[in-house]
């Protein structure tokens, strides 16, 4: 199997475009995973920190954090380093690889700070 040569733009730009998407994939699903029994009235978000997967919730909402940061940050600098290039046919990869990264990096890190802000487990003894 013959592997990729990251040196050609065109390649960064696919690959861009694609770790971008999965970094933006892994924020959308960071959504679900930080606001899942949020109370609007009480502007919490409460889970049950001894039982089930509320035991690993926090882990799991700060290394999905740290996936994105990762993620779109390699697919945002392959996007930023492909971009404008002559040899680059394919800019508009770049451009969306570029934003993609970058976009999900912001959504991550709000959503650490609102799950470190709102985030109350239930006391049950």
């Amino acid at each position: 199997m013959k592997l990729p040569n990251l040196r050609l733009y065109d390649t960064q730009a696919k690959f861009s475009l694609v770790l971008g998407l999965l970094s933006l994939l892994a924020a959308i699903s960071m959504i679900y995973l930080v606001f899942r029994g949020f109370d609007s009235k009480q502007m919490a978000i409460y889970y049950n920190g001894n039982e089930g997967i509320g035991k690993y919730r926090s882990l799991l909402v700060m290394g999905t954090t740290a996936i994105c940061v990762l993620v779109g940050a390699t697919g945002g600098i392959m996007g930023f380093n492909s971009l404008g290039q002559k040899r680059n046919s394919k800019q508009g990869l770049s451009w969306v690889g570029l934003m993609t990264g970058a976009i999900s990096i912001a959504m991550s890190i709000v959503l650490l700070f609102a799950w470190k802000q709102l985030s109350d487990p239930i006391i049950t003894s």
